[in-house]
């Protein structure tokens, strides 16, 4: 007999990263969207046993096609199986079985690529400089806007942008990390866990620190260590960093999670000396093969010091201990209460001396109020000050998606509907404080801070769905919200056993594109709608906005699914900058480069730079392995 699947249908289930076909100069594998064909041979065999379930047929509705992942590279499907998302499945192959499977579905020899010579700098970076983009939203607040000083340019300066310079990442197939800029350089994160210092003017390297893991978060910079400047970050295992910021010397390493499935995906946050470091759990993959006891794991915060990496204090979103309350078809045991992970970003409210946070949904029933809820915690203690729960009784895990494999999804699957983004701080011009966040059920909230989360306006802006609705954030500039809305039909969740599609707003229409909104009462100014003609013929593209924007003055920054980078004016939505980056490019380092869909961080605009991730094949979408900065030429 044939064992149970080992596939979890997830988000791009091999996950930890895809490449697009050709992106290794030595690696070129078969054609972008030519399957592998069933042999006889080793890779066959395991995908037949342990993954055709989940990956052919029509049995999940998010697990990614041969085609899909023949567009991979080995490493990616080999790191995922070893260290991420697949892991727990991955352990259940030798580590031949794992090389086999990975080369048979890529067409391609595993190697690993690394940096030529040619794509260092041959002069040695500068020590300390200015911090000029640092954390997820680039400044206090964590709003997404930089004014004329802050971003060295304004919307008049748009549409003369022209590319500086194109940075691949070595066989990556999506890029996730925001830079930090500081001084003349900036450090980034990637797929596989190098950490990358380039010099702003050329994209030269000055040099490469290697993580454990996949860094997927942004970097934050700040003193460190005998008051050292010092970049901060996490990776996919949920290992912390301290590395000198000029010379990429470790500092410090600390371990934040707690259980084995515990992960990192959001940006570390920095204030007054301690690091606050998101955790999310990867549990609700584990959940789908029905002989895994589900679930235990739960979200959280853990404070570290800066100097030496010690934990000064944690916060678990579910404070109850699992225990059983059940057992699915095959006798597997349940457990609860568990999940309410947090994906993104802590923000930091220094007046106020609280850290914000947004959560997502519970893997198993009974339920708790802090699943899909906006919490403020005490910096000093890790306390809960409040907490405010958009959507109640939210239970979901990836067995909810295979109707083959469903034995450990909630008797009520769903509709899953995170917050997904980091919360922001805005005044308003009546001088009224705003806690703003945008939700995966196409709501934004806004509440009062100093009213313990006061509900002060809520506006549905689409129909929502289990990827956005509104997935990796919005901007303000203190006199509108701007809210990309994604709103595609391919992201709503069914029950797996009644095919009924999970949620909440069933009667809403869906409404994707990026909308103007004020902050008085959520009233909407205006709306941007998506170019519905830019996906001919371009497998993977999809004209959808899911990532978080960026404004300057006069301009709000959002990318495309279909991986164009768009500017709009926010006086009326109107489109003033448009640049296509679903191509080749020629790369600064020497790695072939192509860009893809644009999702997760919005652009850093800093010192007269745009600075543009391009490539996201999580969910089906086009991969791709670039940085890409453009400027006004000298």
């Amino acid at each position: 007999m044939k064992p149970r699947s080992l596939c979890v249908p997830v988000l791009t289930v091999f996950a930890t990263l895809g490449s697009v076909t050709g992106l290794g100069a030595q690696n070129t594998g078969r054609p972008l969207l030519n399957p592998p064909s069933f042999d006889d041979s080793p890779g066959a065999a395991v995908f037949t046993s342990s993954c055709a379930a989940c990956h052919t047929g029509e049995q999940s509705t998010r697990a990614p096609a041969l085609t899909g992942l023949g567009a991979m590279t080995p490493r990616a499907i080999l790191a995922s199986l070893e260290s991420g998302r697949m892991r727990r499945h991955g352990e259940q192959l030798t580590a031949e079985q794992r090389v086999a499977v990975s080369e048979w579905l890529t067409g391609k020899v595993l190697s690993e690529t690394r940096l030529p010579a040619s794509a260092f700098c041959s002069v040695a970076p500068s020590g300390p400089g200015d911090v000029h983009w640092s954390g997820w939203g680039g400044g206090p607040g964590e709003t997404g806007f930089r004014g004329a000083s802050e971003a060295g340019l304004t919307a008049a300066d748009l549409p003369n942008l022209e590319l500086a310079w194109a940075f691949a990442f070595p066989d990556a197939g999506q890029v996730r990390s925001k830079p930090a800029v500081v001084g003349d350089r900036l450090i980034v994160g990637s797929a596989y866990g190098e950490v990358y210092s380039l010099d702003l003017e050329t994209g030269c390297a000055h040099w490469v620190f290697a993580a454990d893991a996949a860094v997927r978060g942004g970097i934050v910079i700040g003193d460190g260590p005998d008051g050292i400047q010092t970049a901060f970050f996490s990776d996919f295992r949920t290992n912390v960093y301290a590395i000198d910021a000029a010379s990429g010397e470790l500092s410090w390493r600390t371990n934040a999670g707690s259980h084995g499935d515990h992960t990192n995906t959001g940006t570390v946050a920095l204030h007054e000396g301690r690091v606050f470091v998101p955790i999310s759990s990867m549990e609700l993959v584990s959940a789908g093969n029905p002989r895994y006891e589900c679930c235990t794991s739960s979200g959280g915060v853990v404070a570290l010091d800066a100097a030496s990496g010690e934990v000064l204090w944690s916060y678990a979103t579910v404070a109850e201990e699992a225990v059983e309350v059940g057992e699915n078809e095959l006798g597997t045991k349940i457990r609860a209460p568990s999940g309410a992970p947090v994906w993104s970003s802590p923000t930091v409210d220094a007046e106020r001396g609280l850290l914000y946070i947004g959560t997502g949904e519970n893997y198993t029933r009974p339920t708790t109020s802090t699943s899909d809820a906006l919490i403020a915690l005490d910096m000093a203690s890790g306390d809960v000050a409040w907490a405010f729960q958009a959507t109640a009784d939210d239970a979901f895990n990836m067995a909810c998606t295979v109707q083959s494999d469903f034995e450990n999804c909630p008797q009520v699957a769903g509709p899953d509907l995170d917050f997904g983004m980091a919360p922001i701080i805005v005044t308003r011009a009546d001088g009224q404080p705003l806690l703003i966040a945008g939700q995966k059920s196409g709501v934004v909230w806004a509440l009062d801070p100093d009213t313990n989360g006061e509900l002060v306006w809520a506006k549905r802006v689409g129909k929502g769905s289990a990827l956005g609705g509104i997935h990796w954030g919005l901007a303000s500039d203190g006199r509108l919200a701007y809210v990309p809305n994604s709103d595609h039909a391919f992201a709503v969740i069914r029950d797996p056993r009644t095919g009924a599609y999970a949620q909440e707003n069933g009667a809403e229409p869906p409404r994707p594109g990026v909308y103007g909104i004020e902050l008085g009462g959520g009233e909407v100014l205006w709306k941007a709608e998506p170019d519905m003609t830019t996906c001919t013929d371009r497998p993977g593209c999809m004209p959808f906005f899911s990532a978080a924007p960026t404004v300057i003055d006069g301009a709000v920054l959002v990318g495309s699914l279909d991986g164009h980078m768009r500017a709009y004016s926010t006086e009326d939505g109107s489109v003033l900058w448009d640049v296509d980056t679903a191509r080749e490019f020629e790369t600064v380092n020497g790695v072939a480069g192509r860009g893809g869909a644009i999702d997760g961080p919005g652009p850093v605009v800093a010192r007269g730079l745009v600075l543009v991730n391009s490539g996201y094949d999580m969910f089906g979408e086009m991969p791709g392995n670039l940085l890409l900065a453009y400027r006004v030429p000298h």
